[in-house]
């Protein structure tokens, strides 16, 4: 799915600021070009409830920058210079519903002149399975002493979370974790012991304990340390929002503030944690949303 927006200007003199029908605003005594056409496309082509989303905005005209709201979020937007477009990283949230959603783009161009527009984006429904797993009872019916650590974790994960970094530290197409068969995907509802407890937000690789573990793309390591239901765990700040999550390591080879290379080795994958069986958890979240990190291995990025 693509689109591309004419967008017609209007020549305002002596006048504040204004957003015209058109949908462009400029600044007093500014002239603004008579027509700007924006090619807008996205990766995946069709989205469902889940995805990564890969925005990508060319313009027949100069922007001196551009940013965008999709689904109450900022989207960051970087201009890649070889191929004079500007790409924006997003995700839909798994309890996105399907049918038609609003990408609003906001531009400056080099004259100082604003553009505001709004998009529409088609998003579809997923069908992700249901599956029981049984784990020791403590993973399910905590006592009091390991609920207290739980909620300790919860909050310093959410503290974490919210410090996130704005500029891109990624680049590229991001890598596999592990070269391994992916054993469970991401969105099954999960039972533990007869109960619905979770939905899976991420991927399940088959990894033997200490098989080395990748960076999937260069950040900086904002949390490396032993949790009750992630075990070993690593989180890797790649910016604009964007987080990569490894999880159930024997071995963590990375402190927090490290900045890490694509393809660095993080550490090593176990059984450490709420597991049933040696293997490598991997997330991603974007801006506090978990989106499929096997559809994210699929886009190329250029």
């Amino acid at each position: 799915m693509k689109g591309i927006l004419i967008l017609q200007a209007l020549l305002l003199i002596s006048l504040p600021p204004l957003l015209t029908h058109s949908g462009i605003a400029a600044e007093p005594s500014q002239r603004a070009p008579r027509s700007i056409v924006l090619l807008v496309r996205w990766k995946p082509e069709s989205l469902v409830n889940g995805s990564p989303c890969l925005f990508r905005i060319r313009s027949s005209r100069t922007l001196k920058s551009l940013s965008g709201r999709w689904h109450g979020h900022q989207v960051f937007f970087d201009f890649d210079v070889k191929t004079r477009t500007w790409y924006g990283f997003a995700g839909v949230g798994i309890d996105t519903a399907s049918g038609q959603h609003q990408l609003s783009l906001e531009a400056r161009l080099a004259n100082g002149a604003r553009i505001s527009y709004s998009h529409s984006v088609t998003v579809g429904k997923a069908a992700y399975r249901t599956i029981d797993l049984s784990v020791p009872g403590k993973y399910t019916e905590p006592d009091a002493e390991t609920l207290a650590r739980i909620n300790q974790e919860r909050a310093l994960k959410n503290e974490v979370f919210r410090q996130t970094i704005k500029d891109r530290l990624w680049a590229g197409r991001f890598v596999a974790p592990v070269e391994n068969v992916i054993t469970e995907g991401f969105g099954t509802q999960r039972t533990f012991n007869g109960v619905r407890q979770s939905v899976h937000q991420g991927l399940d690789f088959r990894a033997d304990i200490g098989t080395p573990v990748l960076a999937m793309n260069s950040g900086t390591v904002i949390l490396a340390r032993d949790l009750f239901y992630e075990g070993g765990f690593v989180v890797i700040d790649h910016g604009n929002g964007l987080l990569t999550l490894y999880m159930h390591l024997s071995e963590i080879n990375v402190n927090e503030g490290n900045p890490v290379r694509k393809g660095e080795i993080i550490g090593s994958s176990g059984a450490t944690g709420r597991v049933t069986g040696p293997h490598l958890h991997v997330g991603v979240r974007w801006q506090g949303i978990y989106v499929d990190p096997e559809t994210l291995l699929t886009i190329s990025i250029n």
